[in-house]
């Protein structure tokens, strides 16, 4: 009892208290801590994405091969659904509008010949069965006393034979008529083609992000020019498929750039439901909170950190 008496009263003396505490802060140091950086990393979702309209970039293609002749507008102006925005000169039969409107004044006469042909080999064909159908009617109706079995037999397949010739042409006209259609269809497709390859158009209400050819040069499978609505802006990144079931829209974003003097911010508005199976991403929409100044850069690639 004296002894442990003893060991409760014992003091280390201060040199071993100053070993003491340091093998304690070693200890301390030993045990990993939770930053406040890293419990707020915990909370975020980090990915890269780029900068895009509404609307997305729309391309207005022209036919390729023509020549741009005339210029409309320039980068950077807002124009109407409708606006002539440029003019090219086709180069090439495929894209000449005037040869395409004679070929569609050819394709329409065509099938009003072939149409009205076959109608007339109908017309035909409907008159022999009546006469058929009649001569039999008429030869039944003479009563069994006079008819005989061998006549009626002959009437009889004359009419059925009749019966199926109409029905075969019936069955023809309706494959003109299909096939008139087709080809007017493909004729009207060529002309509105070769036509609006003279003039283009903007497809919708929006502003000229990029004109790609100058007056002179000619087109190629490219758009010569690109527009886009730049009233609403967003933030299109890719995220890995693990952190997809953790967001939702609402969730707000930080976008960082290095020509960016502040970063901006945004919230999710549309969380994809498609994964890309090679890459294990899908896609995330984030609507910006104003549109100034990403719509001046429009493409631009961006760092994304979404608050959870």
């Amino acid at each position: 009892m004296k002894r442990f008496a003893f060991f409760r009263a014992w003091t280390p003396r201060p040199a071993l208290r100053a070993c003491l505490a340091a093998a304690g802060l070693v200890a301390a140091m030993a045990i990993p801590a939770v930053s406040a950086e890293q419990t707020a990393g915990e909370q975020t979702t980090g990915a890269v994405g780029r900068i895009v309209p509404a609307s997305g970039v729309v391309g207005v293609f022209a036919a390729p091969g023509s020549r741009v002749t005339a210029i409309l507008v320039h980068t950077g102006q807002r124009v109407k659904a409708g606006t002539l925005l440029m003019r090219t000169q086709a180069t090439t039969a495929d894209t000449d509008p005037d040869l395409a409107r004679r070929q569609l004044k050819a394709a329409q006469e065509l099938a009003v010949q072939q149409v009205a042909a076959q109608t007339a080999t109908v017309a035909l064909a409907r008159s022999r069965y009546d006469q058929a159908k009649s001569a039999l009617d008429t030869y039944r109706g003479m009563g069994s006393s006079i008819t005989s079995k061998k006549e009626m037999s002959e009437l009889s397949h004359a009419a059925a034979d009749a019966a199926a010739t109409l029905h075969a042409e019936e069955a023809r006209l309706r494959v003109a008529k299909a096939q008139t259609e087709t080809n007017l269809d493909v004729a009207k497709r060529q002309a509105e083609a070769a036509l609006a390859g003279t003039e283009l158009r903007a497809p919708i209400d929006g502003t000229i992000l990029k004109i790609a050819r100058r007056v002179g040069e000619q087109v190629g499978s490219d758009p010569p020019i690109q527009m886009g609505d730049v009233r609403t802006m967003y933030v299109v990144c890719q995220i890995y498929e693990g952190d997809l079931l953790r967001l939702k829209p609402g969730m707000g974003a930080t976008i960082r750039a290095q020509p960016l003097s502040q970063p901006l911010h945004g919230r999710i508005e549309d969380v994809g439901r498609m994964v890309e199976t090679q890459s294990r991403l899908g896609e995330v929409r984030i609507r910006l909170d104003r549109a100034d100044p990403a719509s001046r850069l429009v493409g631009m690639q961006v760092d994304v950190t979404i608050n959870r």
